[in-house]
């Protein structure tokens, strides 16, 4: 509150007070100058009594001290105390003992004053006494040595004692006035000081009314000229300026006036390019933020500013980000880190660089491919970089899935040209093996080409696969089989590589083998001989110094369970999560990487799984686990129409422009008694059969001067009731509704088992005889 009041003072009570302050020191001072020299002045008197009044009691007491007369020296002391404003007077002898005292403080100081050495010369000092009642007094006290003429030594001395109360009653009386003239002073004092206080400041309120009145907007008021000469100049420097403001006053509401004219033109234009700027503004964050791009804003090493793309693609958060000790450089893989922020650096001191390829990670690890742009602006005054990062992560995978896409459309249409070739082939090779076999040579004859039959249909099987690898399969016709025989058969299939050939490189591959009997499975033995082919073969191309090669099956619950193991170099984690992805090898030019990815695939369709361990050095182990079969067999179309075949022999025109497919059919079709006529064109097949009577026709579909479809048309075209059978290494690629549309009989795929081909032929032959009796045609299908 007293600060307060002090802050808010004018400056006549300042003046005021200042002068009662100063009235009041200059008295005070004076009061205090006055007190100790009086004070000083009546101790002195105090002190010439008590000193003359000690000397007088020891000249009168020197011939008593001489004699010792003790009773004449207390008499000295008893006359000298009755002196008013003496407090004791005590008598010491040449020993020093108490000689005589006496005094109203006499008996009190009796034992304090009794034995004392006598003083060699005057002492003076205060000291506090107590009288008869007990009050304390204080006492200025004079030691007077008593010297004899002649001796050296002083014969004893006197001590007395004077009250201070009669000076100090003196100096109460003296305070007393010089405070009542004090204040009497101080009052008039400030009373001159508050007058003279009003008539100094009194220009000055004047002015500050002026200046208030200014501030109100009265510029028609003016101050007096008055008082002291540094006053009347301010005034008169007042008044000129009110003057001046006056005249700017006129001239500012003119100018107001044209103002508010001219705003009101330019407040919808301000207000319209505001709401534009605004609405850029929103636009221009909602781009921002909403980018699927990160973009952020670096200055200096510093992260300022990042939208909701670049925290979700990194997985950070924004408060982490923008910290000041946020290392930029850790966003980054470490292949890309010195370039991306030398980038940035760049762009911030202005200079034009093109975008870049990085690789980003993310908080959990994942690598991130990204494209780095920017370019330097000013943000909040101050030269920054703006970075966009475009992830083309996914981008890169879609490139590379169009460039697999592409591969096997490619492979798929270099498979349609290739495919029908190698079945013309495989059909001659498994056609001729079949005809020797039914010669009955010996046993061992009889197995060798019991393995090349086998190895004949698994590569029927393989090019099937092959012509159907961009296609979606719909289904499948399964059986049961044996996975020990199984990999038996792809053992034998394998022998020249793991047996055959490594003697010849004088390498030692041991062959440890455990198949005991195992339930079957549901699936294709065919399909399944060249997964455990594969496998075998990347186990043996992986111990290039040998090793050992471990196969096993057992039975684990509702599955059977198959091994491959070598020991060989093994592989990395990276390697083994691509192992199954198409075209992924580590062969070089050696390998298609296909095989793996064939394998994955007949395992999936088998409804089974496959699981790779493996370490650089230690080997790789595959376990395939297929569920056992649940029937114990899967009947087919041909197993249903097994009733309808017929025995009777036919007559059968064989069209083929293969020579040696031609001449396996004839050959395999005459030894069931039927008689054959081949041809080796699409024209002169259809010529044969205008001229004959056919039973059944056999025409394969890709030839030079005429297609199959085409031999069909012209066929049925002349002789209706006549059956076709299409032969054809196309396998997988006919198309259903082709076939129906050509009325087809029954399509025999090219190579095929010459029982399949007996049975196909039987069947055709039977519903054709039910044909010619009346009952409904169908076509096999």
């Amino acid at each position: 509150m007293m600060r307060r009041l002090l802050r808010e003072r004018t400056i006549e009570q300042s003046f005021a007070i200042s002068t009662a302050i100063l009235v009041a020191a200059l008295i005070g001072a004076t009061m205090f100058v006055v007190h100790s020299g009086v004070a000083t002045t009546l101790r002195g008197q105090l002190l010439d009594r008590a000193r003359s009044t000690a000397r007088s009691v020891g000249a009168m007491s020197t011939p008593s001290l001489l004699a010792y007369n003790y009773a004449a020296l207390q008499v000295a002391a008893e006359g000298a105390a009755l002196d008013p404003g003496v407090a004791y007077v005590a008598i010491h002898d040449k020993e020093g003992n108490l000689a005589g005292i006496a005094g109203v403080a006499a008996e009190r100081l009796r034992r304090q004053l009794a034995i004392a050495r006598p003083a060699t010369e005057v002492r003076i000092r205060d000291v506090d006494v107590q009288d008869a009642r007990g009050e304390t007094a204080a006492v200025l006290e004079v030691e007077v040595p008593v010297r004899v003429e002649g001796s050296a030594a002083p014969w004893g001395a006197v001590r007395v004692g004077v009250s201070y109360e009669t000076v100090r009653g003196q100096l109460a009386r003296l305070d007393l006035w010089l405070l009542l003239l004090g204040i009497a002073l101080a009052a008039g004092g400030s009373l001159a000081g508050r007058w003279l206080a009003r008539r100094i400041t009194a220009p000055l309120k004047r002015l500050a009314e002026g200046t208030e009145a200014l501030s109100a907007g009265q510029t028609d008021h003016r101050i007096p000229v008055s008082g002291a000469k540094e006053l009347a100049d301010l005034a008169r420097a007042f008044n000129r300026m009110m003057d001046r403001v006056h005249d700017k006053a006129r001239e500012s509401e003119a100018f107001q006036r044209a103002l508010e004219a001219l705003n009101a033109t330019l407040e919808e234009q301000v207000r319209e390019r505001t709401r534009a700027l605004t609405e850029s503004e929103a636009q221009y964050k909602a781009l921002v933020e909403n980018s699927p791009d990160s973009i952020l804003i670096v200055q200096e090493g510093r992260v300022r500013f990042m939208n909701r793309a670049f925290s979700e693609t990194f997985r950070v958060d924004e408060r982490d980000v923008l910290q000041p000790e946020f290392e930029l450089g850790g966003l980054f893989d470490p292949s890309s880190a010195a370039l991306a922020q030398g980038r940035i650096v760049a762009w911030e001191r202005g200079e034009h660089r093109p975008p870049i390829e990085v690789l980003g990670k993310d908080t959990s690890g994942g690598v991130r491919h990204l494209e780095l742009r920017g370019s330097r602006i000013e943000y909040r005054g101050r030269p920054a970089a703006e970075c966009i990062l475009v992830d083309t992560t996914e981008a890169r995978k879609l490139r590379e899935r169009l460039v697999d896409t592409e591969r096997l459309r490619a492979l798929g249409e270099l498979s349609g040209g290739v495919a029908h070739d190698f079945n013309n082939l495989l059909g001659a090779i498994l056609g001729r093996v079949q005809l020797l076999r039914r010669r009955a040579f010996e046993s061992r004859i009889d197995r060798e080409l019991s393995v090349i039959e086998r190895a004949a249909q698994d590569g029927r099987e393989t090019v099937r696969r092959i012509q159907e690898f961009a296609r979606t399969r719909t289904g499948q016709n399964f059986s049961p089989v044996d996975l020990a025989d199984v990999i038996r058969d792809a053992l034998e299939i394998t022998r020249t590589r793991w047996k055959t050939e490594a003697d010849r490189r004088n390498v030692a591959i041991q062959l440890q083998l455990d198949t005991p009997s195992v339930p079957a499975v549901l699936g294709k033995d065919s399909e399944l001989r060249e997964v455990f082919t594969n496998l075998i073969l990347n186990a043996i191309d992986a111990m290039p110094q040998g090793g050992k090669l471990r196969l096993s099956c057992s039975e684990r619950g509702d599955a059977v369970l198959a091994e491959v193991a070598d020991t060989g170099v093994g592989m990395t984690d990276e390697i083994r999560r691509h192992l199954f992805d198409p075209f992924f090898t580590t062969k070089g030019q050696s390998g298609t990487g296909l095989g793996l990815s064939v394998v994955y695939g007949i395992v999936s369709r088998h409804g089974g799984d496959i699981e790779v361990t493996s370490a650089l050095g230690e080997g790789t182990t595959f376990l395939l686990s297929l569920p056992k079969a649940q029937e114990s067999r899967v009947l087919t179309e041909v197993d249903l129409e097994r009733g309808e075949s017929v025995s009777r022999p036919g007559r059968i025109l064989v069209i083929d422009d293969e020579p040696d497919i031609a001449d396996v059919l004839r050959e395999a079709l005459v030894a069931e008694g039927h008689l054959v006529e081949t041809a080796l064109s699409g024209l002169d097949g259809v010529k044969k059969a205008k001229l004959a009577d056919f039973d059944v026709v056999f025409t394969d579909l890709g030839m030079p001067d005429m297609s199959g479809w085409e031999v069909a048309t012209q066929i049925r075209d002349h002789a209706p009731r006549i059956p076709v059978v299409l032969v054809t290494g196309w396998g997988a690629t006919l198309d259903d509704d082709e076939v129906r549309r050509h009325a087809i009989a029954a399509v025999v795929h090219k190579p095929f088992d010459l029982s399949d081909l007996v049975h196909t032929t039987a069947v055709v032959l039977g519903r054709a005889q039910r044909a010619d009796s009346g009952e409904p045609d169908a076509a096999l299908g």
